[in-house]
């Protein structure tokens, strides 16, 4: 039960990275999941120092440290230095043990970074007990490194706890591989990173999209899922992960400008939008561009005549070698500058309860990330450009209903609107459940029409 309990915290943490990845409404698709950024401790120097090596970080991102008491996860801790990522991954830093916690047996320690990225461990402060840390605290993912259509997929491992033994399982897209068909076993040995190849079943031979899952009885899992395609083969020294993007800004049928992360270095792309829910797949080339040495980049392309008009546009990178993003938007201008309801947004393309109407005077939609919870009890959320002066219901549901028609929990005046700490108590009906949806819906006031949703482990985070 322990083991779970904090298998659960994990995961929860690392969904709610990703989630803070992207904006929730509009919220941009990518290609795959994101992993979440981790670190392990490899040397500790009594009363003096630590040294951690870090795994999936994202580029480019300023990253403040510090050190506290065990069982804190370091929030609040002493500022012990900061730290960029440069090109992201994996990289080795040292930091110094504060004055405060030379003694201390356990120190825990974290990093926040910019854009709500943050991890934490802790270890033993005394360089005999021995590092790295006794228990496994990370989060297993594993990426697809290769395809052979209607053969085989092979994976690549990260952060798996040591000596564990999975099933490897393969079903059908957006399964997530639950309950899928068992296509082999494998035990993790030492843990953390190693390739594996499995073959594809006979029962998903001709599948476009196949989604695989590793699972292991002591309840540590990871998925992912691959298009049943030949792959490039292409491997690029020291880098990792997949390419991202998000959209900055966007001038109403006329252009849209992205910023990219984690761009493959020397890679040409080629840039496509397409009606909303195509991916881009086969839509109208735009541009194109090589990413250099420079994984984070803002580039600007023009929207398509034949896109004119559209309430929201997919737009699509693909390389040439294989790797590919995706994300979309909703064609009206960001700028703030005052824009006619009647003119933004035809009657007909309004779904009540799903579409947010565009409004003058406020850019952009809010969105929010669950900070923490107490089981049973309540939950603590950061907003993110709420509209101002607007009421805000919140309700809450089961876990995939994104709580529309959930329990109403309360009603909330966004003032100045921007960044704001709330709480919410659990109501009833939701003790005992796993996971919950979590919403506000504007519903009078400034700015009604405005919505955003998210969801949460049922379980304490402190």
């Amino acid at each position: 039960m322990k083991k779970n309990k904090v298998l659960g915290r994990f995961a929860q943490m690392a969904v709610i990275l990703v989630l803070l990845l992207v904006a929730l409404v509009p919220a941009p698709r990518v290609a795959f999941a994101a992993s979440a950024p981790t670190f392990t401790i490899t040397s500790v120097v009594t009363d003096t120092s630590v040294t951690v090596v870090t795994y999936n970080f994202p580029a480019n991102t300023d990253f403040t440290v510090r050190m506290g008491a065990y069982g804190t996860l370091g929030i609040g801790g002493i500022v012990v230095g900061t730290l960029n990522s440069g090109a992201g991954g994996s990289f080795s830093a040292t930091f110094n043990i504060p004055e405060a916690l030379k003694g201390s047996y356990q120190i825990a320690l974290r990093m926040d970074g910019v854009g709500g990225y943050y991890t934490y461990s802790w270890f033993y402060n005394d360089a005999s007990v021995g590092t790295p840390l006794p228990t496994y605290v990370h989060v297993p993912t594993f990426s697809i490194t290769d395809v052979v259509k209607d053969t085989s997929v092979s994976v690549k491992t990260n952060d798996f706890p040591a000596n564990t033994d999975f099933t490897v399982r393969m079903g059908a897209y957006g399964t997530k591989g639950v309950g899928g068909t068992v296509v082999g076993t494998l035990n993790s040995g030492a843990g953390g990173v190693f390739a594996a190849t499995f073959n594809i079943p006979a029962a998903l031979v001709g599948s476009y999209q196949i989604a695989i899952r590793m699972e292991s009885a002591s309840g540590y899992f990871a998925y992912n899922w691959f298009y049943n395609n030949p792959s490039s083969g292409v491997v690029i020294p020291g880098y990792s992960g997949y390419p991202t993007f998000s959209i900055q800004e966007v001038e109403r049928n006329v252009k849209v400008q992205v910023l990219t992360n984690n761009l493959p270095p020397n890679s040409d792309f080629t840039v496509r939008m397409g009606a909303y829910g195509s991916k881009g797949v086969g839509g109208i080339e735009v541009g194109s561009f090589n990413s250099g040495t420079t994984a984070a980049q803002t580039l600007e392309y023009s929207i398509p005549a034949a896109l004119a008009g559209s309430y929201q546009i997919a737009i699509r990178m693909e390389a040439t070698n294989g790797y590919f993003a995706y994300n979309w938007f909703y064609n009206n201008s960001t700028t703030g500058v005052a824009v006619p309801v009647a003119t933004a947004v035809p009657a007909a393309t309004i779904v009540p309860g799903e579409t947010p109407v565009p409004l003058p005077a406020y850019g952009g939609y809010p969105t929010f990330n669950v900070k923490s919870v107490a089981r049973d009890t309540n939950v603590t959320i950061m907003t993110n450009n709420l509209p101002p002066s607007t009421t805000f219901t919140v309700r809450m549901g089961a876990y995939g209903t994104k709580a529309l028609g959930g329990v109403e929990v309360a009603t909330f005046d966004s003032g100045a609107g921007g960044a704001q700490t709330l709480e919410f108590s659990l109501p009833a009906a939701m003790a005992g459940a796993y996971q919950i949806a979590i919403r506000m819906d504007g519903s009078g006031g400034a700015f009604p029409g405005y919505y955003a949703y998210n969801w949460f482990y049922n379980n304490t985070t402190n």
